[in-house]
């Protein structure tokens, strides 16, 4: 009886020892400042610091700015937010929104930050004075009128401020590289496209297009490319800051083939149904400086994505407008044609130049594959059936059309020909 009683003292004496061990651990930062490694919670929110472990059943905050954590403990009456993550007691994460209502005492909850920010920091890229001193490393959020997607999760969160923040401080070219490859895989989600753009992320991009190394040029521009598509918010913040003339700028002396075609998809996708956009080519004379571009470098992947480019951007069906309040709107033909009509002159340019890409002096074919041929004669299509009198057929080139028959009978190049065959009823030749 008494050997019972002694073992078990022992075990309790033993349980206690190692519980207040680990309860008494301490996690010492490089300042010399301790805290215990478990984070302890109390009825107001606190700063999780470094290295601390949360428990479960905690309210926590993330600010997305900062990545930094506040918890407290988890009150049911505490109706903050309805849009919360909940982290289950082994680690995982449930992204899917839920009522706060349906919240029991084991999980954690997570709310992102509802700070303002003032945006003051409007910059101009062409004064490098604006960029050396803007110094707001901070992340902003997403503006209102834009529901943020609450399903991204903390991991990419922080990996993009990882990312924003590697750009800035860091010259080893390979780590800058798969910076920009992280980047380019996070922006294709809007909200980090916005944020990209609203704080000093694409000011750090924006740089990068003037490195000595092509690889980090052509990275660069994808970045921006991804993080403007189709995302009219992103690209309200590149005209703020002048980037297409920019991008014009570097497009007119870039030499580099694959650089060219990145910066154009940059440009393309600024300029992409934003009619804001639109006007800001129109005022820098872009039209015209690509088709000199387009003349200087005799490659048939660039030319086919100006052609995709033109093709795009005199398409009534891609204008849109963002209002104050961020909506958009499809426009009306009229309004439509009160943004082409601006382009006369250079789109009888760019149908000219179209036509001339296809042939040569003697009306034959000139060594172009199918790929980038259709890409061009799209383009005379869209033109002709939006600027017929700006685009009348050169002399051969209705010869050469008549020629585009489909002997062989390929499958393959079905859609081509159908698309011959409209050009052809376009001209009155068919």
């Amino acid at each position: 009886m008494n050997k019972l009683l002694f073992l078990l003292l022992l075990c309790i004496f033993i349980g206690f020892v190692l519980t207040n061990k680990v309860s008494n651990e301490n996690i010492c930062n490089k300042e010399g400042h301790c805290y215990p490694k478990v984070f302890v919670a109390t009825d107001y929110f606190q700063e999780v610091l470094e290295g601390q472990e949360i428990p479960a059943g905690l309210h926590v905050k993330i600010d997305l700015y900062t990545g930094k954590k506040h918890a407290k403990l988890l009150d049911h009456n505490d109706n903050e937010s309805s849009d919360i993550v909940i982290i289950d007691k082994d680690g995982s994460i449930n992204s899917d929104p839920i009522q706060s209502e349906s919240i029991n005492s084991d999980p954690v909850q997570i709310e992102s930050s509802e700070v303002d920010v003032d945006q003051d920091t409007k910059v101009n890229i062409h004064h490098e004075d604006s960029l050396k001193n803007n110094n707001n490393n901070s992340l902003p959020i997403i503006p209102p009128g834009h529901k943020e997607n609450l399903r991204i999760s903390h991991g990419d969160n922080l990996l993009f401020e990882e990312c924003v923040s590697k750009l800035t401080n860091t010259q080893s070219l390979h780590e800058i590289i798969s910076t920009l490859d992280s980047l380019e895989d996070l922006v294709h989600e809007l909200d980090f496209g916005i944020k990209l753009a609203r704080g000093s992320g694409l000011i750090s991009v924006v740089k990068l297009l003037d490195n000595d190394s092509n690889e980090i040029k052509r990275k660069a521009a994808l970045v921006i490319g991804t993080a403007m598509q189709n995302n009219p918010l992103a690209q309200d913040e590149a005209l703020k800051m002048d980037l297409i003339p920019y991008l014009l700028d570097l497009l007119s002396s870039e030499t580099d083939i694959k650089v060219s075609s990145r910066l154009l998809y940059a440009l393309s996708s600024i300029v992409r149904g934003n009619k804001e956009s639109i006007q800001s080519v129109k005022n820098n004379q872009g039209l015209s400086r690509l088709a000199i571009v387009y003349q200087k470098l005799k490659n048939n992947e660039f030319r086919a994505k100006c052609a995709l480019f033109i093709t795009d951007f005199i398409d009534p069906n891609m204008v849109t407008v963002v209002n104050k309040k961020f909506s958009l709107f499809d426009q009306h033909q009229q309004q439509h044609d009160e943004v082409v009509s601006l382009f006369e002159n250079a789109i009888e340019t760019w149908c000219n130049l179209f036509q001339d890409t296809l042939f040569d002096d003697m009306g034959n074919d000139k060594d172009i594959d199918f790929d980038t041929r259709e890409k061009i004669l799209n383009g005379i299509s869209m033109i002709k059936s939006h600027y017929s009198r700006q685009c009348p057929a050169q002399n051969r080139f209705k010869n050469w059309l008549s020629k585009q028959i489909n002997r062989e009978n390929d499958d393959y190049l079905d859609d081509y020909f159908r698309l011959v065959n409209q050009i052809k009823v376009q001209y009155g030749l068919a």
